[in-house]
């Protein structure tokens, strides 16, 4: 057993002293009770217990926050808006265009307006249908109805250059398209009308494919062109054509730009402009591409 002698220290804490006459501190009353107060006051935070809250908190909100934003909103769009973006769809991708009716009942609705239709893309669509069934052709229908400047362009396409006798009336349904800013559009009536005899309409056919080639689009619009074409039993809608080429002065020009030793420009980034070189070369070989 340990004997000790009491005392007390400078600082209040009472000093005990051993037998042994080793000194020890031992807190007093006044110490003990300030440690108690500080151990009450702070408290270790239960981490996984504020977590688990925050998280499931954080979760409602958000969950709540979509639900408002997707129910509300498109209901409070005005209609106007609600077919331009529905128009823009359907310009993109006629997949798109059936995929939008089932979201919802107000992009339902807004498919129903002829806008729509007028520019729905019919880039699926290829342009004789060798199988034609009911719906495809009420779709078609309702899509020339609406005045679709795609189904305009095809119309005027088939009606040109149709088998076995291609009839002109199509060349003023692919003027009337390309004036409303049909690319491709464009481009027919531009090939076209170079090889016209006719100065004016030569004219006429340069400030198309120049509008074309400002906007660097020639040679995706050709092969368009080219692919849609693939369908058409073609007669030679050129038969009078203009034999004589744009540049006439083939020994003195300076020609157009060479790539890779072909005179072929790979895509409508190298189709860039130099004063340097002749203009009109550059269309009398886009008339070889679109010919041959």
């Amino acid at each position: 057993m340990v004997r000790t002698t009491g005392g007390r220290s400078a600082d209040g804490l009472a000093t005990r002293v051993p037998s042994s006459g080793l000194a020890t501190r031992v807190p007093s009353s006044a110490s003990s009770r300030r440690l108690r107060t500080r151990a009450q006051v702070y408290q270790p935070p239960p981490y996984q217990t504020n977590s688990r809250l925050v998280k499931k908190t954080r979760s409602k909100r958000q969950h709540t926050r979509k639900g408002s934003y997707s129910s509300t909103t498109i209901q409070e769009l005005p209609r106007d808006l609600l077919v331009e973006v529905v128009a823009t769809v359907a310009s993109n991708s006629f997949i798109d265009f059936n995929t939008i009716k089932i979201c919802c009942r107000d992009f339902l609705d807004a498919t129903e307006d002829n806008y729509v239709w007028h520019r729905v893309s019919l880039d699926n669509f290829p342009l004789i249908q060798w199988r034609p069934n009911d719906k495809v052709s009420s779709f078609l229908a309702r899509c020339r109805e609406c005045g679709n400047m795609e189904s305009l362009y095809r119309e005027g396409l088939q009606k040109y250059f149709g088998y076995p006798d291609g009839k002109m009336d199509g060349l003023e349904i692919l003027k009337a398209t390309a004036q409303k800013g049909h690319k491709e559009a464009k481009y027919v009536c531009g090939v076209i009308l170079l090889c016209s005899d006719d100065d004016k309409m030569r004219k006429q056919g340069l400030d198309y494919m120049r509008i074309l080639r400002k906007f660097k689009c020639v040679i995706e619009s050709r092969n368009k062109v080219k692919k849609l074409l693939n369908f058409l039993w073609k007669r030679n809608g050129m038969n009078g054509q203009n034999q004589s080429p744009l540049c006439n002065s083939k020994s003195t020009c300076k020609g157009w730009r060479v790539k890779n030793g072909l005179w072929e420009l790979l895509d409508d980034d190298d189709d860039d402009y130099d004063i340097s070189l002749c203009e009109y070369c550059r269309w009398d070989h886009e008339l070889k591409f679109f010919y041959k």
